[in-house]
């Protein structure tokens, strides 16, 4: 983010919240939370045009077992194999 092409604003946030972003934004952006915001809302703003793409050809929703394997790949937890029945 450059000096000078930024716009102030402000934001009502509760503790909880605040020390969750100020700690994130010391991992990612050596304590920046602009920075982090910004990145927050291009990330957001791509997922807008991923649904809109979805939407617009017809692509249905993940159900809630297709969200849970897809968060257990990525907690690195091992996929339940389906059995097949044998021939």
């Amino acid at each position: 983010m450059r000096s000078g092409r930024t716009k102030t604003t402000s934001f009502s946030l509760d503790a909880a919240t605040l020390k969750n972003l100020k700690a994130l934004a010391a991992r990612r952006h050596k304590g920046n939370v602009s920075a982090l915001l910004a990145e927050i809302a291009s990330r957001e703003a791509k997922f807008a045009a991923a649904e809109a793409f979805f939407e617009k050809y017809d692509v249905p929703p993940l159900d809630n077992d297709a969200i849970e394997r897809i968060e257990a790949e990525w907690r690195g937890e091992a996929s339940k194999k389906r059995r097949r029945r044998a021939a």
